[in-house]
């Protein structure tokens, strides 16, 4: 929650410095989230020190990661009761009320470059108000900035190197995901991260569509010993509001501040994305895990075999009036970038 203390007069105008100090949470945690190190060690800090040369005013983060405030699937409520500030909504938690912002996930077999991907859904943000709008109207928080999740593969347990040997198989995913394993007749395990190693163990699942650096973050490289380059697409997935009141209470030069450091984010973000994603494949190989690529015909056999996603989600997010235009203005814009896809997306 927000606090306001009013410190010194600064400079001759009569004006004050005030301090702010800000809760900044997130469900995943910080060290093996690569998207939630670019927020402790990229977004806040730099807002802070920018407000403090630009404004004189003073921001104070306390850092709320892993959990330790809202979990998965409860940070967009925390940012919209105050409870925390600042916080990765991550849209795959959300997938009724942010139907339109998980718009990345029903563009199957996008771009698999995390840095191409994230500018593209800043794109998406930039043309389609609606996403931010929601956020304001209906759940009382402002958008901060968009990242993205590197190129989701299969880590799994088992070799394979066909489609029809996922038939049957037990593999987890995150709800936007499940679509993709069930057209080619896996079965998929709704889960999330925090509890992935376990499962693997367990036996809860044989297999996880998860990019290098998550699998490596999360060390299910040590118990799942098979890579595949299924290139399903980096995720822009990666959502950062503030709450509205705390916003509010920030002068027009912080708030601007607030959405420069937010917009930037993308590209610093997705950069680190890629950096750490080349080097877990390094780390995988290193200690043993067979890495390996899907054939172009695989892929497109597993693409082909998809419905057709982007136009089924397209009409839920019309029928649910939210913003209607976002998948097609991603297929646009990797359409734009030069993205080649094994399946070509049209929206009717």
């Amino acid at each position: 929650m927000i606090a306001a203390a009013v410190m010194v007069a600064a400079g001759t105008s009569g004006a004050f410095a005030d301090t702010y100090r800000l809760t900044i949470g997130a469900g995943h945690p910080a060290d093996a989230a690569v998207w939630i190190t670019a927020m402790r060690d990229f977004l806040a800090p730099e807002i802070s020190k920018r407000v403090a040369e630009k404004t004189g005013h003073k921001i104070e983060w306390v850092n709320a990661y892993g959990g330790s405030v809202c979990k998965l699937g409860e940070c967009m409520a925390a940012v919209e009761s105050g409870l925390v500030d600042v916080a990765d909504l991550h849209v795959a938690f959300e997938p009724a009320k942010l139907m339109a912002q998980n718009f990345a996930y029903f563009v199957p077999f996008g771009s698999p470059d995390v840095e191409l991907a994230g500018k593209a859904a800043r794109q998406v943000y930039d043309k389609v108000p609606a996403l931010k709008k929601v956020l304001e109207d209906k759940y009382n928080q402002v958008f901060v900035g968009v990242g993205s999740v590197g190129n989701y593969n299969l880590v799994t347990t088992f070799p394979w190197t066909k489609v029809e040997q996922l038939k049957g198989k037990k593999i987890a995913a995150a709800g936007p995901n499940i679509p993709w394993l069930r057209a080619v007749g896996a079965i998929p395990v709704q889960s999330n991260l925090n509890e992935a190693y376990t499962s693997f163990q367990t036996g809860v699942y044989e297999g996880w569509v998860m990019f290098p650096d998550a699998t490596v973050g999360f060390k299910l490289h040590e118990v799942a010993k098979n890579y595949t380059f299924t290139d399903f697409g980096a995720i822009p997935n990666v959502l950062i509001t503030i709450n509205k009141t705390t916003w509010r209470k920030f002068p027009a030069n912080v708030q601007a501040i607030i959405l420069e450091v937010g917009k930037e984010f993308t590209a610093v973000q997705t950069k680190m994305a890629a950096d750490k994603g080349r080097a877990s494949i390094e780390t995988m190989k290193a200690a043993g895990v067979t890495v390996r690529s899907l054939s172009d015909e695989e892929k497109a056999k597993w693409a082909n075999a998809l419905s057709d996603i982007p136009n089924e989600r397209t009409a839920e997010i019309t029928k649910a009036g939210q913003a209607a235009t976002a998948v097609a203005e991603y297929i646009k814009a990797l359409n734009e970038a030069g993205v080649k896809m094994p399946r070509e997306w049209k929206i009717k």
